[in-house]
């Protein structure tokens, strides 16, 4: 979901999602983006390491108030610096397209305002529930596909597609604390990275 759930889920990924709507077709070309190289992760912000324990729940940790900050490195641009604020809640809904009586489902629903550089701010909602143990399913209001999410330890692994054939995946570590998740968010085309962000995500 920051920071804050901020590109939930965190949290910033959405102003990458932003930026690559509003690059252009020749700088995100696949030949462009051969030409300029894959665009690695920046290293300002301390990596929290991978462990069984604690279990990352995107439910516990993203309910409430969350704020990220990061750092986001783009094809042929410089780094930009990147904010977001969260606000998670958990709501019971009825499954609309079930022909038969399903019992309610508990979503969690992030709303998150991104603020990148100097860009005007943004808004984006991101909706998941549980469709096994440690998996999710849902949707983004940025994305073109069901967002898709599983849980190992302390790893909470994100990914859905945006336009331009772009996949998008999410890597949140969670803190032994549980009070942050340490992102990595890459967007990529044909193989190619073409964008990441490095965010921390902090709840308040």
């Amino acid at each position: 979901m920051k920071a804050g759930a901020s590109c939930m889920w965190a949290r910033a990924g959405a102003s990458m999602i932003d930026w690559l709507r509003g690059a252009g077709t020749v700088l995100l070309a696949p030949l462009a983006l051969m030409l300029a190289g894959c665009v690695t992760a920046p290293q300002a912000l301390a990596p929290i390491p991978q462990a069984e324990t604690p279990r990352f729940d995107p439910f516990t940790f993203f309910d409430g108030a969350t704020r990220g900050e990061g750092v986001l490195n783009k094809v042929r641009s410089d780094p930009v610096t990147v904010q977001v604020t969260s606000r998670g809640r958990i709501i019971t809904e009825g499954m609309r397209e079930a022909s038969w009586a399903a019992p309610p489902r508990r979503v969690l629903v992030i709303d998150q305002t991104i603020r990148e550089g100097e860009k005007p701010a943004r808004e984006r909602q991101w909706r998941l529930h549980e469709v096994a143990p440690g998996r999710f399913e849902g949707t983004l209001s940025d994305a073109i596909s069901p967002v898709t999410a599983h849980v190992q330890g302390n790893l909470l692994v994100i990914e859905f597609a945006i336009k331009g054939s772009f996949k998008v995946r999410q890597e949140l570590t969670l803190s032994p604390d549980g009070q942050r998740a340490h992102n990595v968010t890459r967007i990529s085309q044909l193989g190619v990275t073409a964008a990441v962000l490095v965010e921390d995500i902090l709840r308040e």
